[in-house]
């Protein structure tokens, strides 16, 4: 995967999960993406590797359909 597929695969996922979280603003959707990254792979979203961010959005999203069930 390039990076330019992987940066539209990331934008397109945080895309999915913003409206799934309408009370949040971006800041903050995007602080809470840095204290999962610290959480799942110890380093913030300035050393976080692209396919480990998708896991991170991937968890985020994952946690916001269990609080919907």
């Amino acid at each position: 995967m390039t990076a330019t597929t992987t940066s539209v695969e990331i934008l397109q996922r945080i895309g999915e999960v913003h409206p799934m979280c309408p009370d949040m603003r971006f800041g903050q959707l995007m602080m809470t993406l840095d204290i999962l990254a610290d959480d799942m792979f110890d380093r913030n979203l300035w050393d976080v590797e692209d396919d480990q961010l998708i896991a991170v959005i991937e968890r985020f999203r994952q946690d916001l359909v269990r609080r919907e069930s």
